[in-house]
């Protein structure tokens, strides 16, 4: 059959049949893979249907073991501390787990983390022994400055672990101790994302420098342990708070001889460069 339409009419009619085909075309393919969202470079889930980014869900959960009487006060003391919903919101953004990591209060043996069980294991005696620590020592003058240190040595704690969770999660490569990798893990976190991350992380280090002062003498398993020393442990978390800022802490080394101050403040900013850069790369965002 004939058209009777006239050649320009009819080219102009081609084109628009070409044109909205092409646009059909483009529709289905987005519309097609609407559900099927990516999370390039984040760890926040999808909803299928809208390729929508939902809230993400805690993937850390707590437990309180029954507490007897002379640890009551410590359970009711972690249970109010705002380280717990810090450690939650960390766990939404920076260190995902899948399945949920479970962190325990209230366990005979710890800190530590048990890689069997996918937990982490903290005695109210270790809460109650860094309060007393820290009083007894004399280091603040009230009640409130040294429930806030224990607090911030706390959060220092449930990061170290937390670090050798992350690791066994991720399958990180560690090349040295893992202890000391998580001592830094848990003090770039401090530094990067805690809001007075840095006090927190000095405080922590006092609790390293308290427990090298009740230290008398060294035998061989304190050289032969998989951690360091304390006071190696107090200058390292030091070493990094300096780097982050060394304008705000020049007289964080005061207490070193003039030759060593000096060493340290040529190599802390460097060396929290590599430290922070190197977890930075492998903690979500």
């Amino acid at each position: 059959m004939c058209s009777n339409l006239p050649k320009e009419k009819y080219k102009s009619q081609f084109g628009i049949y070409v044109l909205t085909l092409i646009f059909s075309v483009l529709f289905y393919i987005t519309t097609a893979h609407a559900g099927t969202t990516q999370n390039i470079g984040t760890n926040l889930p999808v909803d299928d249907q809208y390729g929508l980014v939902l809230e993400p869900s805690p993937t850390v959960n707590f437990r309180f073991l029954p507490s007897n009487t002379a640890m009551r006060q410590t359970e009711q003391f972690i249970e109010q501390s705002p380280v717990l919903e810090t450690i939650k919101q960390l766990s939404q953004k920076r260190f995902v787990f899948s399945p949920a990591l479970n962190i325990v209060f209230g366990s005979d043996d710890g800190p530590l983390f048990d890689p069997v069980t996918n937990s982490i294991h903290i005695p109210y005696q270790f809460v109650s022994e860094t309060s007393q620590l820290f009083k007894k020592k004399g280091l603040f003058n009230t009640q409130r400055e040294v429930n806030q240190a224990t607090e911030d040595a706390l959060l220092h704690t449930l990061l170290h672990e937390i670090g050798h969770a992350y690791i066994a999660d991720r399958a990180i490569p560690i090349l040295g101790k893992e202890e000391d990798s998580v001592d830094n893990f848990a003090t770039i976190l401090l530094l990067n994302d805690i809001p007075r991350g840095d006090d927190i992380a000095i405080n922590s280090a006092d609790l390293f420098a308290l427990e090298d002062l009740d230290t008398d003498s060294f035998d061989d398993a304190d050289f032969v342990s998989e951690h360091s020393l304390d006071l190696q442990r107090y200058y390292n978390i030091l070493c990094l708070v300096y780097g982050s800022n060394p304008n705000r802490y020049q007289r964080i080394f005061d207490e070193l001889p003039v030759a060593e101050r000096k060493q340290q403040k040529l190599r802390c900013p460097d060396y929290f460069t590599v430290i922070n850069q190197g977890w930075l790369y492998y903690l979500a965002e």
